[in-house]
């Protein structure tokens, strides 16, 4: 019988679909599963038409709609169908006709590529193959031999092809076209790694781990293609995976993932990492669903991120995996209100303080000490809380102060101390504790107690907490197996916290694995944004050495960012307006739209705007609004308020020299060269993380002078 594949390409084109359009597509590939093959062919309702000017003979079109059609390869080998795009009905036949599919027999993998535009694309003159090192200065690729490209799974065409190739920019202007696997190798040797490197990183791990596979068997290569290709079972199942990363991506796992998140032992504190839509709180949620399936009797599991609005987010998405009987032996909370309620557990009287750096700008005064204020806040939160130093001998030590780059002598460090100590007095006595007080006192409370609260912990959005945050979530559980799963990306943390899993006793060496696919964004989106972190050192989650090689890459193809500069603020705000009336025009439904910003104040002037032009709009609290939530209004947040969700359409406005960064926000060199730097990577981070909220279309605006966290044009 035949069997369906669904490629990740026809994610995207989903979400375009009416209700009606959808139920007519599964209810076609329902028949893809249920008819003979010579009967699937000839049903009149399908429609299967051949290509006769196509250049691949074993792509079919098959009718949805009377408005969009299916575009499947049917292979002569095997009987796995794969659905391969949906496309308006007019579009349609000139877009799969100028497809082809080939067996890279090098990966076993199943490649796609334009061949059409690869037949017209401007060749320069031909290297001569055996003089190729001698002419380094012609060609991008021209420092790698022939017989290393076929090594890495080149193909001929490809091969002739790349030694065009003058520099990355063209490279990359030449993706659409290219087979992905083989642009995937191109462009990591075009960043300068070695051929053994990338066939380490690239190949092997796309290879068969049984057998080779020929360059005819389709079907083989077909359920060999795991990062861009998932095989479906059963209606409830297609319709999931089609349903894009809302729902569909909390169902099914990409089979990494899926290891990862239903292991069934690991032999201490685990650790998933990687860029943005590569699934990490997808394999958090279903790690949980594993553990609450084994607990014992009385076991619990924390599953906790950095806010109230995350929190909210994995609440909600956690009830689409769990019955209500699993969802019962959850904790769904911030650390900080962990800590919160194991500190009144004992002092009930304790309250949360919020306004902890007017105190250090007070005890500052006192003491006329001839620093900022913020100096001392900085050498409180970074030096004292992080290191739980608790005695003058501690702070004095030679080591204590290691990252900080502006030097104290013994005197000035003693007069430190004693402002600390007096701002911590204060905060006893007053009996207004903030977060990190919490924290230290949480994890004194906890250490001391015979029994821990959870079986296991569950940490999302690992990257912005706090070392004295940790400490409190590793005295939650007992060291052990399954103690800690924790998921993280360091490129996105907005917030300054330096964290040394090692030192917090938070052991995951040989249990480190990072995800490198990106299922949400599509490359366009994901190799723009990642300029923005161009020059920035980007840490391993929970170490303080540089992230291991290798890049996340992303399944999906579509358009470019759309840049917009205008003379004042008004101009910019109007040409959003027309932007967003082009989404909503195009059929992106207004739910599926988000305009961030990165104040409350701007966030607030977009919304009056947009409603002047006669735009629904509304003002999105991931607080107390839920992203899956039916709505008929395109969602305004701030650049935080945006953190851990997705959208179809993002436009990310008021880019601006003033606004990013904001030097109100910085540490003064002056002050704290290195704390200075860290506060400028925090907001270039929340830019990235803005910008790749975006599933399809990114549209980045500013007024006056433009951000310098903003990518230059290419020339």
């Amino acid at each position: 019988m035949p069997q369906l594949a669904i490629d990740a390409t026809c994610l995207p084109q989903y979400d375009k679909l009416d209700r009606p359009t959808r139920e007519r597509l599964l209810a076609a590939t329902r028949k893809f599963r249920e008819l003979p093959l010579q009967a699937l062919l000839a049903h009149p309702d399908l429609r299967i038409r051949s290509l006769p000017a196509g250049q691949d003979p074993r792509i079919r079109t098959f009718r949805i709609s009377d408005s969009w059609t299916g575009v499947m390869l049917a292979p002569e080998s095997g009987e796995t169908f794969l659905l391969v795009h949906l496309l308006p009905r007019e579009s349609a036949e000139e877009w799969a006709g100028d497809q082809r599919h080939d067996v890279n027999t090098v990966m076993g993998t199943l490649e796609r590529r334009d061949a059409t535009a690869l037949q017209r694309s401007p060749l320069r003159e031909p290297v001569n193959r055996a003089d190729v090192h001698h002419h380094s200065d012609r060609g991008l690729f021209d420092h790698v031999s022939d017989h290393d490209l076929k090594r890495l799974g080149i193909d001929e065409e490809i091969l002739d092809f790349c030694r065009s190739i003058g520099d990355p920019a063209e490279l990359r202007d030449w993706g659409p076209a290219l087979p992905q696997d083989q642009y995937e190798v191109l462009t990591e040797l075009a960043q300068g790694h070695s051929v053994e490197r990338v066939m380490r990183e690239v190949v092997q791990p796309r290879q068969p781990v049984v057998g080779a596979v020929a360059a005819d068997d389709y079907d083989s290569a077909i359920r060999n293609t795991r990062d861009r290709v998932v095989l479906v079972e059963d209606d409830q199942e297609i319709e999931d995976v089609l349903a894009g990363e809302f729902n569909a991506w909390r169902v099914y796992l990409h089979p990494k993932q899926r290891e990862l998140a239903y292991r069934p032992r690991f032999n201490g504190p685990a650790k998933v990492s990687g860029g943005p839509g590569t699934g990490k709180t997808v394999v958090a949620l279903h790690r949980v669903k594993h553990l609450t399936e084994h607990l014992p009797l009385g076991g619990r599991v924390l599953l906790t991120s950095f806010t109230n609005a995350l929190v909210e987010s994995l609440k909600r998405n956690l009830a689409l995996l769990l019955p209500g009987e699993l969802i019962d032996d959850v904790d769904v909370i911030t650390a900080d209100k962990l800590a919160l309620d194991v500190v009144k557990d004992e002092h009930p009287d304790i309250r949360l303080r919020s306004d902890t750096r007017g105190l250090f700008a007070n005890v500052a005064r006192k003491h006329e000490l001839p620093w900022p204020a913020d100096f001392v806040y900085q050498e409180y939160r970074h030096v004292v809380m992080a290191q739980e130093i608790t005695t003058l001998e501690g702070y004095l030590d030679p080591d204590a102060r290691r990252g900080r780059s502006t030097p104290l002598t013994t005197d000035q460090r003693r007069d430190v101390w004693h402002a600390i100590s007096d701002a911590r007095a204060v905060m006893r006595q007053t009996r207004r504790l903030p977060a990190l007080e919490l924290h230290a006192e949480a994890a004194r409370i906890l250490r001391a107690r015979p029994e821990r609260p959870y079986t296991n912990v569950v940490v999302d959005e690992a990257q912005d907490l706090h070392p004295a945050q940790w400490r409190t979530l590793r005295a939650a559980v007992d060291p052990g197996p399954n103690d800690m799963f924790i998921a993280g990306d360091n490129r996105q943390r907005i917030y300054d916290s330096v964290v040394s899993f090692k030192q917090l006793g938070i052991g995951i060496v040989g249990r480190s694995y990072p995800l490198r696919v990106n299922y949400r964004t599509t490359t366009e989106i994901l190799t723009w944004a990642g300029e923005i972190l161009r020059g920035q050192r980007i840490d391993e989650l929970g170490e303080t050495t540089p992230e291991p090689s290798g890049a996340t890459r992303s399944v999906l193809r579509g358009h470019p960012p759309e840049l917009y500069g205008a003379a004042d603020e008004t101009a910019e705000l109007d040409a959003l307006a027309r932007r967003v009336q082009g989404w909503l025009s195009s059929g992106i439904a207004p739910g599926d739209v988000c305009v961030t910003a990165r104040t409350k104040r701007i966030r607030d002037t977009v919304v009056r705007r947009l409603r002047e032009h006669g735009l629904p709009v509304a003002v999105f609290n991931p607080r107390e609004h839920a992203v899956t939530d039916t709505t008929g209004t395109v969602r305004v947040t701030t650049m935080h308020g945006v953190k851990g969700l997705e959208f179809r359409a993002v436009a990310v406005v008021g880019v601006t020299a003033e606004a990013l960064p904001r030097m109100d926000h910085v540490t003064p060199l002056e002050v704290d060269e290195h704390q200075h730097e860290a506060d400028l990577a925090a907001q270039r981070s929340l830019l990235y993380v803005a910008c790749t909220r975006a599933r399809e279309s990114l549209y980045v605006s500013w007024h006056g002078r433009p951000s310098p966290f903003l990518p230059r044009p290419r020339r």
